[in-house]
C-alpha cells in the first residue's frame, strides 16, 4: 500500500490517539446512528398455525431501520475520513452525506453482495463484506460512482490481504469485544 508497513499495534496506537483528539463529536455521532439504527424492532414466527411475535420500540422501525443502516455507513466513512486525513470535525458531519447517490449504491450493492455470499455459504459472505469494505469510503473520499468504488475497494484490498486481514481479525475481536 505504499511506504512502510504499519503494524497492528502501530495502527492502534495511531488510531486511538485520533479518536482521543476527536472523542466527543465521534462518540455523539456514532451514537446517534446507533440509536437511529435501533428505535424499533419487530419479529413474527409461525408455528402449528400460531403466530407469534415480539416488537419494541417505533412500530415498523424494523423496515426503517436498514435504510437508516445504510446512511450511516455514509456517515461513518466521511467522519473517519476527515480523522484520519487530519481535518477537523464539525457537528453537521453527523448529518452530512457526501456524494450521497454513489455512497448510497456502493453501501447498497456491498449489503446485498454479503448477504448473498452469507446465505450462499458464509464464507463467501465473509470475502464478500472483506473485500468490498472501503467501497463507500472511495465514493466519499474520491467522488467515485458506487460500482467504481466496489471495484477499487475489491482492487485495494485483494492484493493485499496479507498486510490488512490481520487489521481486519483485530477489528473483529474488537467488536466481539464492546459487543
Amino acid at each position: 500500500m505504499g511506504g512502510v508497513p504499519m503494524s497492528v499495534g502501530d495502527g492502534l496506537s495511531w488510531a486511538w490517539s485520533k479518536f482521543k483528539d476527536n472523542a466527543l463529536i465521534l462518540v455523539v455521532g456514532f451514537g446517534v446512528w446507533a440509536i437511529l439504527s435501533n428505535l424499533g424492532f419487530d419479529s413474527r414466527v409461525e408455528l402449528n398455525g400460531e403466530e407469534y411475535g415480539f416488537s419494541y420500540g417505533i412500530p415498523f422501525w424494523g423496515y426503517v431501520a436498514p435504510v437508516v443502516r445504510l446512511f450511516s455507513a455514509i456517515v461513518a466513512a466521511n467522519m473517519s475520513l476527515k480523522v484520519a486525513s487530519g481535518r477537523q470535525l464539525e457537528w453537521n458531519d453527523i448529518f452530512s452525506f457526501p456524494n450521497f447517490g454513489a455512497s448510497l449504491l456502493a453501501s447498497f450493492l456491498t449489503a446485498v453482495a454479503t448477504g448473498v455470499g452469507l446465505i450462499l455459504c458464509f464464507i463467501p459472505g465473509i470475502i464478500m463484506a472483506f473485500l468490498l469494505y472501503y467501497s463507500v469510503y472511495f465514493t466519499v473520499d474520491k467522488g467515485m460512482d458506487g460500482i467504481a468504488g466496489m471495484k477499487a475497494s475489491w482492487a485495494t484490498l485483494s492484493s493485499h490481504v496479507g498486510e490488512l486481514f490481520p487489521f481486519a481479525l483485530t477489528g473483529v475481536g474488537l467488536y466481539i469485544l464492546g459487543a
